[in-house]
């Protein structure tokens, strides 16, 4: 845990406002100076099945959309890209461990759903409004590079600000999260994600694949009857 004594945390964080902050800190993140960096904390897809979790000042972005963790275990050496480092930083970061390229997976929110656990940007919210409307909506967060905006449900042509579903009091309870059907490669953004789970032109049935998607994440299966015979096994995912 970080002391926030330096720089303030912004409002909002997207994918948006953290690749502008890793910017304007990457003396500190390449010198390991983070104890007075802002205290955000971000999911990453460590592996199939697994989701990882890392402080502002232990990742970094390469060419805008590559994410990169420091890590110190030393089964990640193999995985480390030092000409990643070298090109970002100038320097070649000694001590700062093995720079792992992963799948960004969100960033914690100051929500809670009904069951106390954090919500973060790219979970799957059921949202139960009264006892007869029910949706499954995904949280993303829309704001500038100073960080002013709001996490809410990004739609068709507008966003729903999570603090109004407070407001009205509504029961939100996390279900799952929108990274499923993965590529290795991939670094399509949360918020591109999340719409494209909120599609509003989807079918009953489309909804009912995507809700039993998020269930079973991060997950790299393509197909989406693997996903249903995780369901028919009663397989248990680790997505939170």
């Amino acid at each position: 845990m970080k002391n926030n004594t330096i720089t303030s945390e912004p409002l909002v964080v997207s994918d948006l406002t953290l690749k502008h902050l890793c910017q304007k800190h990457l003396f500190e993140i390449g010198a390991g100076i983070t104890d007075l960096l802002p205290e955000i904390k971000i999911r990453y897809v460590s592996d199939n099945n697994e989701f990882s979790y890392a402080y502002f000042g232990d990742f970094f972005f390469f060419f805008d959309n590559e994410l990169y963790v420091w890590e110190q275990d030393e089964k990640y050496a193999e995985d480390h890209n030092q000409d990643v480092v070298e090109g970002v930083f100038n320097d070649p970061c000694q001590g700062r461990g093995y720079a792992r390229r992963v799948i960004f997976a969100g960033v914690l929110t100051p929500f809670k759903d009904c069951n106390g656990e954090n919500i973060f940007t790219g979970d799957v919210i059921q949202i139960e409004k009264d006892q007869e409307r029910t949706e499954y909506l995904a949280v993303g967060a829309w704001s500038r590079e100073d960080g002013k905006g709001q996490y809410c449900f990004i739609l068709d042509n507008h966003n729903w600000d999570l603090v109004d579903c407070v407001w009205q009091k509504y029961k939100l309870t996390r279900v799952g999260t929108v990274f499923y059907q993965l590529d290795y490669g991939d670094d399509i953004d949360v918020n591109e994600r999340t719409m494209r789970f909120n599609g509003w032109r989807d079918t009953e049935e489309e909804r009912k694949e995507k809700v039993l998607m998020a269930k079973y994440t991060p997950n790299f299966d393509q197909e989406f009857w693997k996903y249903g015979g995780l369901e028919i096994l009663g397989v248990e995912y680790n997505w939170r």
